[in-house]
């Protein structure tokens, strides 16, 4: 009898939990289509091509070998756009993914810029604001690369890469002074590997009526950074 009792009374929370997370679920569903039709629109007001969540030519998609694509679980793309700007191939896409402690599990999701050119070749390296947990980090284990010409772009940004020499050659003096006048409040990154440099906030997804905007945007980043940097292999 008590073992009835306990289950009649566990049944209506689990009931409960079931009709709530299947409400969520229908309006995060009807929330993602109705943010892919504004996609839509605004690709075709910019001259892009929406392909949806992938690349319809793997040709022209971009390599993303840096952080935020090679750590976590359930990636997903999504309201790939695709077209070209300031001379580069370009994509726009919303990418996400899960990171977990064991315990506790959070989603990760911004709004990316993509840039790529054939015969482009940079150093793969990741640049971001410093928070206080990088700046103790970097004072403890000194993981990143610190410019001793540029102290006030090295106290607000830090710079990691698996080749340090070839991005220290990569990040000259114009261009350290370039990524000094910045906003810090924009709280940009900007990432290379191989072909490819994406521009992006962590964590900010970019409204679709904001998509031209974000796009002239990311593409003066991305012009003024490939021109002041040292991009020896930049194809013609």
């Amino acid at each position: 009898m008590l073992a009835v009792l306990l289950i009649s009374d566990w049944l209506p929370w689990t009931a409960g939990g079931i009709l709530v997370s299947s409400i969520w679920i229908a309006i995060s569903a009807a929330r993602a289509r109705k943010r892919s039709r504004a996609f839509s629109a605004s690709a075709l007001e910019m001259g892009l091509a929406l392909e949806g969540g992938t690349w319809s030519d793997p040709r022209k998609a971009p390599h993303l070998n840096t952080t935020p694509f090679t750590k976590g679980s359930a990636k997903t793309f999504r309201n790939v756009m695709t077209g070209s700007s300031i001379g580069l191939h370009v994509s726009l896409f919303d990418y996400s993914y899960v990171v977990s402690d064991g315990r506790n599990s959070r989603t990760c999701a911004q709004t990316v810029a993509s840039f790529s050119k054939t015969g482009m070749q940079l150093p793969e390296f990741q640049m971001g604001p410093k928070g206080l947990l990088q700046k103790f980090g970097d004072a403890l284990f000194h993981a990143n690369i610190n410019f001793d010409s540029h102290a006030d772009f090295s106290r607000r940004y830090q710079v990691r890469s698996p080749t340090q020499e070839k991005t220290r050659e990569l990040f000259t003096g114009s261009l350290l002074s370039f990524l000094e006048g910045l906003d810090p409040k924009q709280e940009w990154r900007l990432e290379g590997s191989e072909e490819t440099l994406i521009v992006y906030r962590a964590g900010k997804r970019v409204k679709p009526e904001d998509l031209r905007v974000f796009l002239d945007e990311t593409a003066r980043l991305a012009s003024s950074f490939l021109s002041l940097g040292n991009c020896k292999r930049l194809a013609a």
